[in-house]
């Protein structure tokens, strides 16, 4: 009975205890965010006046709730500030998920101050437009990002973050965004598949070829198969330049540059196979029309020789 008694009068001082320190550390806070959205620095001062205005005494398990949600929010969304400045994609998505899930200290603020009066409904309001506002401001900047990125895939991560912040800000933006950025994945997709397969069948075809070059006359087949693989890895290289494919466009040099090899080096056999031929095509061809000159004389000699005889 004692022990309980002893608790019921400490349990105030508890209270007064962990405000002060709430008070002291939200006194302390300092955020790039509260510069860049002030109604999160209207938070702050929300809950610090809220705080203020009541004894320490009287700091409620309420009250504490309170203050310890609009200090989490705040820190939630300086965290989202932070990754959502950085230059890769996971820690955007990271900080604009966290910047999501802040909703959830709003409502637990909405609920331990219904009993303060509008102080506290004015904080919990300026959480709600700073949230929008930071996701609108993020939404924004990452459509314009999208509009300017080189590569499709990149197009595609930056749409992907801008249709996140625009559904957390219950913004319309949002479903138009989805539609282009659909339309856009399905292209993108569709093309990435077909230069796929362009670059696969390269492959096969530069296999073709080297099997069939060092065989006796395959070089003309390999020839063949060189220069269709070529035609194919154009058509890829052509996909794949149109979306900035770094990647694969390095991937269809490289098999570009040994489908060349091939070519070339089966090109200038055909040349050097056909120009033989064709010398020695030529020189039969002057050896035979020599002997058939020499025939025609030696004809033309016996034929005069016989009038001769007869005369």
């Amino acid at each position: 009975m004692r022990l309980l008694l002893l608790l019921l009068l400490l349990l105030p001082q508890v209270y007064a205890q962990s405000c002060g320190e709430l008070l002291t550390e939200l006194r302390g806070f300092t955020s790039p965010a509260l510069a860049s959205y002030p109604d999160l620095s209207q938070v702050r001062q929300d809950t610090l006046l809220l705080l203020y205005s009541q004894e320490r005494t009287s700091c409620t398990e309420e009250l504490q709730g309170f203050a310890s949600s609009a200090l989490r929010f705040l820190k939630a969304m300086h965290e989202a500030e932070t990754l959502t400045r950085a230059g890769d994609a996971a820690s955007q998505r990271e900080g604009i998920r966290i910047a999501l899930n802040a909703e959830a200290y709003i409502s637990e603020m909405r609920s331990y101050g219904a009993e303060f009066g509008i102080l506290a409904q004015d904080a919990v309001l300026a959480a709600q437009e700073g949230r929008r506002s930071f996701l609108l401001s993020k939404a924004l900047g990452y459509e314009a990002a999208a509009e300017k990125a080189k590569s499709t895939r990149e197009k595609l991560t930056y749409y992907e973050l801008a249709i996140m912040s625009y559904e957390g800000a219950d913004a319309v933006e949002a479903k138009r965004l989805s539609v282009r950025r659909q339309s856009l994945a399905e292209k993108y997709s569709a093309d990435l598949a077909e230069a796929g397969e362009y670059l696969g069948e390269a492959r096969e075809l530069l296999t073709t070829a080297r099997s069939k070059e060092g065989r006796f006359l395959g070089f003309v087949d390999a020839y063949s198969a060189a220069r269709e693989a070529k035609l194919n890895l154009a058509r890829a290289r052509e996909l794949y330049a149109l979306h900035n494919e770094e990647d694969k466009l390095k991937e269809v040099e490289r098999v570009y540059r040994e489908a060349e090899k091939v070519y070339s080096a089966t090109r200038r056999r055909i040349l050097t196979t056909f120009g033989a031929l064709s010398a020695i095509l030529t020189l039969l061809s002057v050896y035979i029309h020599s002997r058939i000159l020499g025939w025609e004389r030696d004809t033309y000699d016996c034929y005069l020789g016989n009038e001769l005889v007869g005369a």
